[in-house]
């Protein structure tokens, strides 16, 4: 069978199940590819060769490391470390201490957060440590993902060489209004929905007896897990260690020093949220495989080539940069990044430079990148923040095509794109 036609089922198959929601995602996205790769004439060693590959990939960028942050950051939150540190800046803060005050320190902190390099590790540290506080104030978690994703976004030129950190950086100076709009559009929504900028009492009065019943708080050992805390991160964001790594050794220690007798039980509660993450991780890897070794994204790519009026060719990589938060939401964003040499020879076409149609897209595509069910990130993101994915990626498209389209004309304006 051809493999255009083959990539346009899939495709469809794919924004079926993810629409009528008739079948688990994950069963979908093991099964049908591997179907559609045989359809196409690989044979099933073949076929298991590429997936493995994929599986070993993965895992080895992503799924080891994951195991051991879910434990250590579930340490930390159980051992009460992010509650005591958001009631001391409360305190501190006052009645200065809003809505608003928490829409800014989640874009300060995921921006901060991003200069890890990875999304992982960038959720891992920015939501433990800010969900007491979204308790607290009953601030729409989604909301909230939502703006940390943009903060990071503006942000995403930094593992860049200097080349393409200058162009795109210039880019991610266009989403500071947009940010800003997002802080305004969430806040009007939060008032309307809470009725006030402050604390919500009731939300106060569940913490404090939520911490009274916590038999896991290490109230006495905060320091020590604070200073830990601030060495461990270090390590991963100043000196680059790998993360797996860090995250073993953090878990090994805090263990050793919070729960030297009952670590199980703490295992016990991050199993079933770690196992749900990596069965959509791998289910999401056996999709990407089999595009990306049967020859379905250059098919793809040929036949946007062939179907593309010539008078669009020159701007076909903005025009898909202003639809790509869609795209995404049914494509793997490795899939959409496969097409990179297209966009660039075409462009060549018309004269204009690589690094010039690429930059936009490192900073505006991770808009796209956690507001889909099809990237593993959406599913750590939605477990650290305690929401539910189908939910928060019918919320964010929208809200993530909107923000994407203003930053694309803002650029525009500016000359930058």
């Amino acid at each position: 069978m051809n493999a255009t036609v083959m990539a346009i089922i899939l495709v469809l198959i794919v924004v079926a199940t993810v629409v009528t929601k008739k079948v688990p995602f994950n069963f979908v996205l093991f099964i049908v590819p591997i179907i559609c790769s045989l359809l196409l004439g690989f044979s099933l060693q073949e076929t298991s060769d590429f997936v493995l590959e994929q599986f070993s990939s993965i895992m080895k960028s992503a799924g080891f490391m994951l195991l051991f942050a879910f434990l250590y950051f579930q340490m930390l939150t159980e051992a009460g470390v992010f509650d005591t540190i958001v009631s001391a800046v409360t305190n501190k803060l006052g009645d200065k201490m809003n809505v608003i005050v928490i829409m800014i320190l989640t874009s300060v902190i995921a921006a901060f957060a991003i200069l890890t390099g990875n999304f992982t590790p960038a959720y891992l540290i920015t939501f433990p440590i800010l969900v007491p506080l979204y308790k607290k104030y009953d601030f729409d978690r989604e909301a909230a993902f939502i703006i940390a994703q943009t903060a990071m976004s503006a942000m995403c030129f930094i593992p860049w060489g200097i080349g393409m950190a200058y162009t795109s950086s210039s880019a991610g100076l266009c989403f500071i209004p947009a940010i800003v709009l997002q802080w305004v559009y969430f806040g009007i929504k939060h008032k309307k929905r809470v009725g006030t900028f402050g604390v919500v009492v009731e939300n106060v009065e569940e913490e404090t007896k939520e911490v009274e019943e916590n038999p896991y708080r290490r109230p006495k050992l905060f320091w020590i897990n604070f200073i830990l805390f601030i060495v461990f991160m270090v390590g991963l964001g100043v000196f680059s260690l790998p993360p797996y790594l860090v995250f073993m050794v953090a878990t090994v220690v805090t263990a050793m020093i919070n729960y030297p007798k009952n670590f199980g039980e703490i295992f016990g509660k991050v199993g079933p949220m770690y196992l749900n993450i990596i069965v959509m991780l791998l289910a999401i890897s056996v999709y990407q495989a089999v595009f990306n070794n049967t020859g379905m994204v250059g098919a793809i790519s040929d036949g946007l080539i062939k179907i593309c009026p010539k008078f669009m060719l020159e701007y076909i990589h903005i025009i898909l940069l202003l639809l790509c938060v869609i795209i995404i939401y049914f494509i793997p964003f490795q899939i959409f990044n496969a097409m990179y040499p297209v966009f660039i020879s075409i462009g060549a076409g018309f004269g204009i430079p690589a690094v010039t149609i690429i930059a936009p897209f490192v900073c505006n595509l991770s808009l796209a990148t956690s507001s889909t069910p099809t990237n593993s990130s959406t599913y750590l993101g939605c477990a650290l923040t305690e929401t539910d994915v189908q939910h928060f990626c019918k919320k964010a498209v929208p809200v993530q095509t909107v923000t994407n389209a203003i930053v694309i004309l803002l650029a525009l304006i500016f000359g930058i794109v």
